[in-house]
């Protein structure tokens, strides 16, 4: 079986997964709170500081450094406001049921490798609906 094959018949199954997720509400609810967040300019700049001051420290860290107590502090203190924010938080949050099912449709697609044949959704999506063996997550 050729590899677009498998991932045509992989994702197809993978998207009537998701499928579900969505007739949940969780990948819309994840969609509307990302937008949200797009959308509020004050939010976005908050966040982008926290990411590109967040690496200084992991730099001085690798190279064997301690960051400074005031780097420290303003770190800190950026930390915490981006956690007292509402939408950084909702985007947060929504980053984290998008890869989880990202960790899915990838461990779907390594079963069917691993294995040479399309596993069946029961065997991936577990009896509940999601989550099952091959998803990555456990």
């Amino acid at each position: 079986m050729c590899i677009e094959l498998i991932l045509d018949v992989v994702l197809g199954r993978g998207v009537r997964g998701a499928e579900a997720s969505v007739a949940d509400g969780e990948v819309g609810n994840a969609r509307d709170q990302a937008e949200a967040f797009l959308a509020d300019a004050g939010a976005v700049t908050l966040y982008r500081e926290m990411a590109t001051r967040g690496r200084a420290p992991h730099r001085k860290q690798n190279d064997g450094e301690d960051p400074t107590m005031i780097e420290a502090r303003q770190f800190d203190d950026l930390q915490n406001r981006c956690d007292a924010h509402p939408k950084i938080v909702a985007v947060v949050e929504a980053q984290q049921v998008l890869q989880g099912i990202a960790e899915t449709v990838s461990g779907y697609v390594t079963k069917t490798l691993e294995k040479g044949r399309v596993p069946t959704e029961e065997k991936v999506w577990g009896k509940s609906g999601g989550g099952g063996e091959g998803c990555g997550c456990h």
